[in-house]
This record gives C-alpha cells, sequence and structure tokens, in this order.
C-alpha cells in the first residue's frame, strides 16, 4: 500500500513539474530544435497525427546536416480555427556539402493543436 501511494505522489509531482513548459511556444521551440538534430522519433512524437509524415521528411532532411539555432523566442500569437498560433523570431544556420544558409524562424507562424494532452506541432498558420 506504502509502494502504491508512493508512485501515485511521484506521478503526480512528474505531472506538474511536465505540465510547468506546456505550452504552444514551447511546443514549437522543442520542435525545432528536435528538428535541428533529426531524430525521427522525437520529432514524430511532437508533431500532431495529421503531420506525423512531415515530421518524418523533416528529420530525414536535417539528420546530414549541421545546424544549429541562434537566438530563439516563441510566442502566441492568435489562433487559427482549432489551432493556436504561434509565432518565434530566430533564426537557424544549416550547413550541407559546403554551404552554408540562414533561415529566418519568424517568417512563417507555427499551428499547435493538443492532443493526447500535450502541445503539439501542427503544421503552419495561413
Amino acid at each position: 500500500m506504502q509502494r502504491l501511494l508512493l508512485a501515485f505522489a511521484l506521478a503526480c509531482l512528474l505531472a506538474a513539474c511536465g505540465g510547468a513548459d506546456d505550452s504552444p511556444s514551447a511546443a514549437v521551440e522543442t520542435y525545432l530544435r528536435t528538428r535541428i538534430n533529426g531524430d525521427e522519433t522525437q520529432l514524430v512524437g511532437l508533431a500532431c497525427r495529421a503531420r506525423e509524415a512531415e515530421a518524418r521528411t523533416e528529420a530525414a532532411s536535417f539528420a546530414p546536416m549541421k545546424a544549429e539555432i541562434t537566438t530563439l523566442s516563441c510566442q502566441t500569437d492568435g489562433s487559427d480555427g482549432r489551432f493556436t498560433v504561434v509565432a518565434c523570431q530566430g533564426a537557424m544556420v544549416t550547413t550541407y556539402a559546403g554551404e552554408t544558409r540562414n533561415w529566418d524562424l519568424g517568417a512563417r507562424k507555427f499551428r499547435t493543436v493538443q492532443e493526447d494532452g500535450r502541445w503539439k506541432v501542427c503544421g503552419f498558420a495561413r
């Protein structure tokens, strides 16, 4: 019985700590930081179900690159139907085959949605 109570208390504590940064903007920041590592499993887990195939493609395309995010700041910026829109500022720098490119992370806004009790990235806003 004591073990059961201890396990329940630990689960509650972990849930409370995990929810502290569970927001649409945190989901996008985590997605972008994970994308540059090319980790397919993690990236798919951060994407909504409707966008899992695109997440796999993104992971595969970033895997051979050297990529880094120089600055990143995201905040909620309205809604798009059932989605919460997130706008970011910052830059991503990629190097592949000797070519370096700078990507403005503010060029597109992200759609997020709550699925399975967590905020997930679900494409781009119109």
